[in-house]
């Protein structure tokens, strides 16, 4: 394990000295905030992402990175810290005491991957036992952590047989992806445990890739174009958004190569009427309307809290499209009749293609979880396949790398689908070359890339005159 691993969990980049310089005040509150967010989290009450926008407002603006990295080093490291936290209790804690698992998997996280100083994170780590009114547990806590300081490198050496520890993984997901993709095993799990790097797309509906690009240069940010998206760049040294030009005029968005791809595929036309269907956060929506803003666009979500997310994204863009919140699976609830030219059903999925950018699946995510997503999705693909058109097409997509919730979920669905058929995803854009991904029984599947797209699925259905 490197002790100074310094990959941060969100875009802003923090040098050491600033978790060191305002210890006992900024790093204090934030680290409270953190327990909480972390304990919601191993309670299964929320993803790391509505927990992090639920409680970021509890602390000050500038020390919202620092509360970032705590929150995201933890999930992300997590079956390594829990490997180490479980090996130095002589007894789990109790469900009640999941904050104070919560401190001593924070407590271990600033001991392994920060640079904070050793007697920093313990007496912080106990002061947090005080603040939690559970003094009874600061001699604990402290005599964990200095054992674990003493002998750090010969626990980590006694548990890296463990799968969990030596790939940073559950088991159950390192078994999983071994067994599907031997071949890109390796691959997926580095890409899986590094930070993604920021990619972002260009509205080439008001600024030219390259121009944007040279725009770029002269704020001294460099770039280097995707390979597969026309629109995508990737920045070699993230930023905030507010440091990228005309961003709140909506000439860039932050949206991972892999998920342009999808306007891309669909290629939407004027005139056309189109559905995105689970469309939160709203990224391939405004992507569907940069490519053609003449389109009748209209976009279901279930969560309200995920529908105004699709709003600010078109209000910042310039765009408007009919925003239903619904169950896509539920077509009175939303359906008008009208037969749609072209559907985008990007599915609720396991994620396991993005665990970089949601770590927090390391945590929550279950084997049973793909089984009753499988179910969901096939819920949805039906009934959202009733309202295309004949001749018209539909593209399936999930960032998932978990075949039953692809191409088996595809094949599952054309074997029972009599006016469905699968055609060649670059159907309505013949003129891309398909070269990311491999193909798979039905459609093409991508592993996440070190330094470039997410995993992510695709298949292009048509259905039948």
């Amino acid at each position: 394990m490197n002790q100074h691993d310094n990959t941060f969990s969100s875009n802003t980049s923090l040098s050491d000295t600033s978790f060191q310089s305002d210890m006992s005040t900024s790093q204090q509150s934030a680290r409270q905030v953190a327990v909480k967010v972390i304990s919601n989290i191993l309670l299964q009450q929320g993803s790391l992402s509505t927990q992090l926008a639920r409680h970021q407002t509890e602390v000050a603006s500038d020390h919202i990175p620092m509360l970032k990295e705590l929150c995201f080093g933890v999930c992300r490291q997590y079956p390594r810290l829990n490997s180490i936290a479980l090996h130095l209790l002589a007894h789990p804690f109790e469900e009640k005491d999941t904050d104070l698992y919560a401190v001593l998997l924070l407590g271990l996280y600033q001991l392994t991957y920060m640079n904070t100083p050793d007697h920093a994170a313990v007496n912080e780590t106990v002061e947090a036992c005080r603040l939690l009114k559970k003094d009874w547990a600061t001699k604990l806590m402290n005599a964990v952590l200095r054992r674990y300081q003493r002998e750090a490198d010969e626990i980590v050496a006694l548990l890296e047989a463990q799968p969990s520890v030596e790939f940073n993984m559950p088991k159950w997901l390192v078994k999983r992806f071994n067994k599907h993709w031997p071949e890109h095993f390796e691959q997926i799990i580095e890409a899986s445990n590094t930070h993604p790097p920021m990619c972002i797309r260009v509205n080439e509906a008001r600024v030219s890739r390259e121009t944007y690009q040279a725009q770029l240069v002269e704020l001294g940010i460099n770039s280097e174009e995707g390979p597969f998206s026309g629109s995508a760049l990737y920045l070699r040294n993230a930023v905030r958004v507010g440091e990228l030009p005309d961003f709140e005029e909506g000439f860039v968005s932050v949206q991972d190569e892999a998920a342009q791809l999808s306007a891309q595929l669909l290629s939407p036309k004027a005139g056309e009427k189109v559905l995105d269907a689970c469309a939160a956060p709203g990224g391939k929506t405004g992507h569907l309307l940069e490519k053609s803003n003449h389109i009748e666009l209209t976009a279901v979500e279930l969560e309200p809290w995920r529908m105004e997310k699709i709003e600010s994204n078109l209000h910042r863009l310039g765009y408007s499209a009919q925003l239903i919140c619904a169950d896509a699976s539920d077509l009175d609830a939303w359906w008008n009749g009208e037969h749609f030219d072209k559907i985008l059903l990007d599915v609720p999925c396991t994620a396991t293609g993005v665990i970089r950018r949601n770590p927090d699946i390391k945590i929550n995510r279950k084997p049973a979880d793909i089984d009753d997503l499988v179910i969901i999705q096939r819920a949805i693909l039906n009934k959202v396949w009733t309202t295309l058109k004949p001749g018209g097409f539909m593209l399936y997509a999930t960032c998932s790398l978990m075949p039953e919730e692809n191409e088996q979920q595809i094949q599952h669905f054309l074997a029972h689908q009599e006016d469905a058929q699968e055609v060649a995803l670059n159907s309505l854009a013949p003129d891309k070359q398909i070269e990311w991904g491999i193909p798979v029984s039905h459609g093409r599947q991508l592993f996440p890339n070190l330094e470039g797209h997410d995993g992510f699925y695709y298949c292009l259905l048509q259905k039948l005159a």
